[in-house]
């Protein structure tokens, strides 16, 4: 069974960050699944105003664009495919 993450990548001034948002053990669709689940709830900002999810090319990764009260957040979210785990050997 294939192991898969949904990741979030942001930036906040000259800050750069890639956070883990959730572990998904199954097919490229079930983690295709987990991240569009994910898209709409990533990062709820206090009184949110809307939320724009756009899918880029390929399937596997989207830009959230999230209006709340005060700010403006702009988050790319993907899937990435578990390849090699060093504590498990290779999973290919």
């Amino acid at each position: 069974m294939e192991k898969w993450i949904v990741y979030a990548q942001y930036g906040s001034g000259d800050s750069y960050f890639t956070e883990t948002v959730s572990r998904v053990t199954g097919t490229r669709e079930d983690a295709r699944e987990a991240l569009l689940a994910a898209t709409r709830t990533y990062r709820e900002p206090m009184r949110e105003k809307w939320r724009e999810v756009y899918r880029m090319p390929g399937g596997d990764s989207y830009l959230v664009i999230v209006k709340g009260a005060v700010t403006l957040s702009e988050i790319t979210m993907g899937i990435a495919e578990l390849v090699h785990d060093s504590k498990a050997g290779a999973s290919e």
